[in-house]
């Protein structure tokens, strides 16, 4: 349903329950149809529908996910995206069946350079003119702390949800938000949300991420005692083989919409009869599912459902009045990242992703800006980490941010030697993978054996020139990212914080200190990295 039906028969949740609206249980199947070839660009300017049932479904769900980039994006030939599309795909299907009803699964700010730059705030505003009815939260929807997330859910039309995030006194994130039942059309539909990897972001240490599977199994029991649906439905920002677990262990549930498995493909499989699907990334696509009044299950009577697939790309014509707001937004970054900050002298590039193997010049540059920042004993930057090449001849602020474009904090701490070199083996164990948590550095140098055992392949570490000491302290700037565990390096575990996260600079304001104070770029690979046999 678009905005303009919400309203008394659009969302009830636990802090409605007296209006009466609400209830228990789902439906899935049918299985999902083979994606059809790309239409040919004759072809009618609307969305490409595939495996849409024959006549009307009481109810549709459309799911999308990863709204990172307000406009199209163009990667790997294919131009796909854009909240101007996306109003139109979803308008069509409302003029079929005004009981539908749209579902964002989560991640609008940070993660991107756009997203970097306006923090989710005018993608909010767009998603509210699409007509988005219920969220669920990514983990770049708090890249910029929980305060700026709750901004974020105030500035919205549509109301969030989760069920397994809280504040350290365990406290729901959002009040009275763990679960959520919409009426669409005449069908409950009851909703959960899950979220991981709050790690990696700036609210770390202001949220807890409880066990998924805990968390659904008391979202659902609360939603059945409270509330009557006649679907259920997980959205979670989990990948194919979690859901599956989780259907498993929570079989309430009748459909998990999760998180992005391919960048240009959506991916309907099954648990069961229960359909687990994923969207394109960059709102790529919508993944539809219609519940129908049928004969339905054991498990279901009275309601099966059908999931197909949406192209939201170059055959769709884009909204016109949110087409202005791209282009308007397209504009504004050009003017606003042009600003050069340096001279590119040597090209700062990253062939075949190196920086998850080797030393790079790029990797250097970065990881002294680091260490420059806080005047640290090391600088270091996981080579999965470094998002963009900048060949130059300019460096700009665009550069510096389509570089670290995830909005993640440059940190101040105090480790032991001990812990550094516990580090070191933990960000190289899956160099064989191009594992992202690879180092770069600055102030330090290595050798490592990717041949060797994962656990001991680091050897002759050196910090300032001597030979590093596991009994004594080392200062390192690093992210939060990385800090808190990221690519399972555990070494900075016990570190002393020395500058609070909330003080912390944004890594791409660093990366543009770093290139003002230097004017000129002109760094090669100078050994710090020893790649041994």
């Amino acid at each position: 349903m678009h905005r303009s039906l919400a309203g008394a028969a659009g969302l009830v949740s636990a802090l409605a329950l007296t209006a009466g609206l609400v209830g228990p249980g789902l439906t899935a199947a049918g299985a999902p149809t083979p994606p059809s070839s790309a239409p040919p660009s004759s072809a009618p300017a609307v969305p490409t529908e595939r495996a849409a049932g024959p006549t009307r479904p009481a109810a549709t769900l459309l799911y999308f996910h990863d709204a990172h980039e307000i406009g199209p994006v163009l990667t790997g030939g294919q131009d796909r995206g854009g909240v101007a599309r996306l109003a139109t795909a979803v308008r069509t299907v409302e003029e079929r069946n005004r009981a539908t009803a749209v579902v964002f699964g989560g991640d609008l700010a940070g993660g991107t350079l756009f997203g970097g730059l306006y923090q989710g705030v005018p993608m909010v505003e767009a998603l509210n003119e699409v007509g988005v009815d219920l969220a669920n939260f990514g983990q770049h929807d708090f890249d910029f702390g929980v305060d700026h997330a709750r901004d974020l859910v105030a500035a919205s039309d549509f109301p969030w949800i989760t069920s397994n995030l809280t504040t350290t006194d365990g406290t729901p994130f959002v009040e009275h938000g763990t679960w959520a039942v919409q009426r669409v059309g005449a069908v409950r539909v009851g909703f959960i949300g899950l979220t991981d990897a709050i790690e990696t972001t700036t609210a770390a240490a202001d949220l807890v991420e409880r066990d998924p599977v805990e968390a659904a199994r008391a979202a659902v029991a609360d939603l059945r005692a409270h509330a009557r649906a006649d679907v259920i439905a997980a959205v979670t920002q989990y990948p194919m083989d979690e859901n599956r677990e989780l259907v498993r262990a929570v079989p309430a549930l009748d459909a998990v919409f999760g998180e992005e498995m391919a960048e240009y493909d959506s991916v309907i499989e099954y648990e069961g009869d229960v359909p687990l699907m994923a969207s394109e990334g960059n709102i790529g696509s919508l993944v539809r599912l219609d519940i129908r009044r049928e004969h339905g299950t054991d498990r279901r009577p009275g309601y099966q459902v059908r999931p197909s697939v949406i192209e939201v790309d170059h055959t769709v014509t884009p909204d016109p009045a949110l087409r202005e707001v791209e282009e308007r937004y397209a504009a504004e970054m050009d003017e606003r990242l042009s600003e050069v900050l340096a001279e590119v002298r040597t090209p700062l590039l990253d062939p075949e992703q190196k920086s998850r193997s080797q030393e790079t010049a790029l990797g250097d540059f970065v990881a002294d800006g680091f260490r420059a920042q806080h005047g640290a004993d090391i600088g270091w930057v996981n080579g999965g980490g470094l998002r963009a090449e900048a060949p130059g001849p300019d460096f700009t602020l665009r550069d510096a941010y389509s570089i670290a474009p995830f909005a993640n904090r440059v940190m101040h701490v105090r480790v032991t030697g001990a812990g550094l070199l516990r580090s070191l083996e933990d960000a190289v164990s899956r160099v064989q993978d191009a594992g992202g948590g690879f180092p770069q550095v600055s102030g330090m140098a290595y050798a490592y054996s990717p041949s060797a055992p994962a656990g001991s392949r680091v050897s002759d570490v050196r910090v300032g020139g001597a030979p590093l000491d596991e009994t004594a302290t080392y200062t390192v700037a690093a992210t939060n990212y990385v800090v808190g565990g990221g690519d399972g390096v555990t070494g900075f575990a016990d570190a002393e914080i020395l500058v609070p996260l909330a003080d912390a600079p944004v890594d791409a304001e660093t990366i543009a200190a770093h290139a003002r104070t230097l004017s000129t770029i002109d760094i090669e690979p100078e050994g710090r990295i020893t790649v041994l046999p």
